[in-house]
């Protein structure tokens, strides 16, 4: 075989570079974008070839001018020098090796027009010019280079930055111009990896590139001579380091083989190698392709962090590894066969100069050029085209998969189930689209039903609104008619408390009324809040309050229960926890109580912890903070299969069924109204060791000066006014006689003068004849209710200088808007506690009291301490077998009867036993007798 025959042959492999290329850069990208990328390989190896032979070969390889450019040889004709044909087809296939690369690199979102003036720019100007530096005077019969890097002793055996890097560089510098393609890099930082279509195929580009390289490196002797063989075969083991480098080190990095590692470690080895293959030994050239590779995955990562976007690595392959293939040949190349006459330093500084002028020439004449251009012509598509794809934005290629994904667009718009997507036979798409055609005719049918399903829908709804408001109107009937009877009870056994003449036994009576009626108030409360959370009703009123005294509160109140069980309440506030802030206190209130309650009840030994501390969750409000609850005991735990019941209404655990306390309404009311303040509750428990019950709840920070003092006087008790104050006039409006008479018991004593009425048309006669000054108005009344007479009296001159005081037994918060709006001067709930109302007298009519000094404790409370296993050993065991009987089946009549069959010399026992049992703890009772 002649030379001439080996560099013809070499030219035909080198051409395989582009069909591989096309494969690679195919595979890589998405399917919608394929054809695309394949007619772009196709088109730039047509332009580089006609720009290379009208001037590219010239500007390359024509007489040189300084050493700079070339200036003959334009509008090659080759004629019969069939040496000079042969050098030009090799050389051709070079340079549309060079545009080609830029191809991949910028795949997915270039126009196809924007693509042909980059593929001339490159075959035009860049590549010819950087090729006539390095390899000007290259030829068959002479190696005498003429450009003024090859004079310096520049070595590039086969185009390692001729070819490589400079189609790198383009394609690095229109990469910054056009920036990423969309959804690749995400929010945040994070990187999207966008998956190729076909990988088998990219493979088969990587084995067509392999094949391509022998001819890309053997080729470039000139000749076929004894360096052939030593080339081949450095051109197929850096290849291989080169993979199984890529290979090993991606897995080490990425945790898995991925195939990319393989395809690009196998390039990146052949571009390092490309520069000295004739000048290394075969080991060396393993090391060379392996070192590239890893350079490669290195360089690559360090752009993706940068966010910038390369479809196939092509940047991080030629460039990357192209820059350390040229250095290699200074560190590894023999001299004798580098032929330069350098030292190994020397040649080092050479190579490093030529990498260098080689990237600020190609990245910086095409960055400049093409940053001008878009902005005179956007080089990229529009976002609506990419996301399109480009086969068919840019060349109207459609595909079977295209067809089907129209259809399937075109009933997502019109939701038409009637279309069909057509069926093309024996494909896989066919397959696809036959399955598809099935789905939809069944949804179709499901549709039909679901219309169907949606009208009984409607109607349910319509119904259900219907219903709730009943609900509503019986929410607030309910509350009215319990309210207003527990109005009586705790306000008359109020008033009987304030009586001195009466016996400790009397006392303590009235006492047990006391707690017995609000028991039942507050179990009334829990289903009327339950009711309103179901009904949508319940809100959020928000005050500003001091948080710290809050917490400290609930601890003394608590304080008291736990000490009785022998247990610690420990409270622990972290430094960082403002003090004052601004949200609902009255439901956090409700909450942290009933979480700490739970704790005491549930535990026998240890303690009950209060944890709070900021949370670490931030809020776009600046005044805004989370806070985080945590009520921590050492109790029964929660078995895991009851941790889905504590939040439902009316259900208890195996634990709270064995205690027989509660009405399983505190948690599920706790959790609603933790949601309402932006959290929730959550749950860690083990059983047999206890539970932490956390919530997080959002507080907005006030200053000191925005939250109200506590007037220390408001917790004594009124026992006179003061002299010297006019006498005024109070009207007490209300249909019923109990709830009239409570109110003038309360306030008669103090000597205020007292009228009342019993209907809004009444209350209007004496208000005109007596002028009251307060008028205290229940609004739900016959003949005429309190909304008509308060109008009627605010409506009048006279009637601004009455202050009219609701009394009503809703529960409903936006009732509180309706009264107000009717001209009342403000709002108070059934039952209340009579420092509210002598509070409310003294806001509106400015009277002062006196108070009584603070009460020491009563009788009745000092005797009270915690019942012992001890107190109850020295009572008889059959006694004890009927008590323990009775406390388990809940008979607190049969308790009682036992209870006054203690002897009278163990009174203190009785008076304990009696006490759990009107408080109704009675299973306090039965473990204490369990322990005997």
């Amino acid at each position: 075989m002649n030379d001439l025959q080996w560099v013809l042959i070499c030219a035909g492999l080198v051409f395989l570079m582009q069909p591989g290329f096309m494969c690679l850069e195919s595979g890589l990208t998405r399917s919608k974008n394929n054809i695309n990328v394949a007619v772009k390989n196709l088109a730039d190896f047509g332009i580089s070839v006609m720009l290379f032979w009208m001037f590219g070969y010239g500007v390359m390889f024509g007489l040189s001018r300084g050493g700079l450019i070339g200036t003959q040889d334009f509008f090659l004709d080759v004629g019969d020098n069939f040496k000079l044909g042969a050098f030009f087809l090799f050389q051709a296939m070079f340079c549309s090796t060079a545009t080609t690369i830029v191809s991949g690199a910028v795949a997915e979102r270039l126009r196809f027009n924007s693509y042909i003036m980059v593929a001339a720019l490159v075959s035009g100007l860049v590549y010819p010019v950087f090729g006539h530096w390095a390899w000007n005077g290259l030829s068959y019969d002479n190696n005498a280079f003429t450009g003024w890097l090859g004079r310096m002793g520049f070595v590039d055996f086969a185009g390692c930055t001729v070819v490589h890097c400079i189609g790198a560089w383009v394609a690095f510098a229109l990469l910054l111009v056009i920036g990423s393609r969309q959804g690749r890099f995400l929010e945040g930082g994070k990187i999207n990896k966008i998956n190729g279509s076909n990988l088998p195929l990219s493979v088969l580009g990587v084995m067509l590139l392999w094949i391509a390289w022998f001819g890309f490196n053997g080729g470039s002797t000139l000749a076929f001579n004894n360096e052939v063989t030593r080339i081949l075969v450095n051109t197929l083991m850096a290849g291989v380091g080169g993979m199984i480098c890529g290979c090993a080190f991606g897995w080490y990095k990425y945790k898995i083989p991925e195939v990319e590692f393989l395809m690009n470690g196998t390039v990146a080895g052949l571009v390092s190698i490309t520069a000295s293959c004739h000048a290394v030994s075969t080991a060396e050239a393993v090391i060379i392709g392996a070192i590239g590779s890893f350079l490669m995955l290195n360089i690559k990562a360090k752009l993706e962090h940068y966010r910038i976007d390369d479809a196939v690595d092509a940047v991080a392959v030629h460039g990357g590894s192209g820059v350390w293939g040229v250095l290699a040949v200074a560190f590894f190349g023999q001299s004798e066969l580098l032929g330069t006459g350098l030292t190994p330093f020397q040649q080092f500084w050479v190579q490093l100069l030529g990498a260098v002028i080689c990237f600020v020439w190609a990245f910086g004449i095409s960055f400049l050029i093409l940053w001008n251009l878009n902005r005179i012509f956007p080089l990229r598509v529009s976002v609506e085209d990419e996301e399109l794809g480009l086969n068919v934005s840019e060349h109207r290629a459609k595909t079977e998969i295209y067809e089907l994904l129209t259809i399937m667009d075109r009933q997502a718009q019109t939701q038409d189930l009637s279309l069909r997507v057509p069926v093309e036979p024996f494909t896989e798409v066919g397959r696809i689209a036959t399955l598809y055609n099935r789905v939809i005719s069944s949804l179709e049918k499901s549709t039909l039903k679901l219309h169907e399903g949606n009208r009984e829908l409607a109607e349910a709804k319509q119904k259900a609104e219907i219903a709730n408001k009943t609900k509503s109107i019986f929410l607030a009937n309910m509350s009215h008619e319990l309210r207003t009877p527990m109005n009586a009870i705790l306000g008359f056994s109020q008033i009987m408390m304030r009586s001195q003449t009466l016996s400790p036994e009397q006392l303590e009576n009235i006492s047990i009324i006391q707690r017995s009626g609000n028991y039942l108030l507050n179990l009334i409360n829990n289903v009327l809040d339950l009711s309103k959370i179901e009904a949508g009703k319940m809100t959020l009123n928000e005050k500003n309050f001091d948080l710290h005294a809050l917490l400290e509160e609930i601890e003394d109140l608590l304080q008291l229960k736990a000490e009785e069980k022998g247990l610690q309440l420990n409270l622990e506030i972290d430094t960082y926890v403002p003090r004052f802030v601004c949200t609902d206190e009255t439901k956090l209130r409700q909450v942290l109580i009933n979480l700490v309650n739970n704790g005491i009840k549930f535990t026998e030994e240890g303690g009950v912890n209060i944890l709070v501390s900021l949370s670490n969750q931030t809020l776009e409000m600046e005044n805004q903070r989370y806070i985080k609850f945590a009520v921590e005991d050492t109790g029964a735990g929660i078995a895991q299969e009851d941790l889905s019941k504590v939040f439902e209404a009316f259900t208890q655990t195996e634990v709270g069924r064995n205690v027989q306390e509660g009405t399983g309404l505190g948690l599920p009311i706790s959790r609603r109204f933790v949601q309402l303040m932006g959290g929730d509750i959550e749950i860690q428990s083990t059983l047999g060791e206890g539970s932490i019950f956390s919530c997080e709840i959002v507080v907005t920070l006030v200053t000191e000066r925005d939250v109200q003092t506590h007037n220390p006087r408001q917790s004594r008790r009124v026992i006179a006014l003061k002299s010297g104050q006019p006498r005024y006039r109070i009207l007490v409006v209300d249909d019923r006689p109990i709830n009239r008479l409570l109110l003038i018991k309360l306030l008669q004593p103090l000597g205020f003068e007292l009228k009342e009425a019993c209907n809004g048309q009444e209350a209007i006669a004496i208000w005109e004849q007596w002028e009251p000054h307060l008028i205290w108005m229940d609004m739900r009344m016959p003949v005429m209710d309190g909304y008509e007479a308060t109008q009627y009296i605010k409506g009048t001159l006279k009637g601004n200088a009455t202050a009219i005081i609701a009394l009503t037994a809703s529960v409903l918060e936006e009732e509180k808007a309706v009264i107000l709006s009717a001209g009342c001067d403000d709002f108070i709930r059934k039952p209340f506690r009579e420092s509210v109302i002598f509070d409310a007298i003294g806001k509106h009519l400015g009277v002062e009291y006196i108070y009584e000094e603070e009460p020491e404790l009563n009788v009745f409370e000092q005797k009270h301490q915690s019942l012992t296993r001890q107190d109850l050993q020295i009572m008889p065991s059959n006694w004890l077998d009927k008590l323990y009987q009775a406390a388990k089946e809940l008979d607190d009549d049969l308790m009682l009867e036992l209870i006054r069959k203690i002897p009278p010399e163990n009174n203190i026992l009785a008076d304990k036993l009696k006490h759990l049992v009107e408080n109704f703890q009675l299973a306090k009772i039965r473990k204490l007798i369990e322990e005997i």
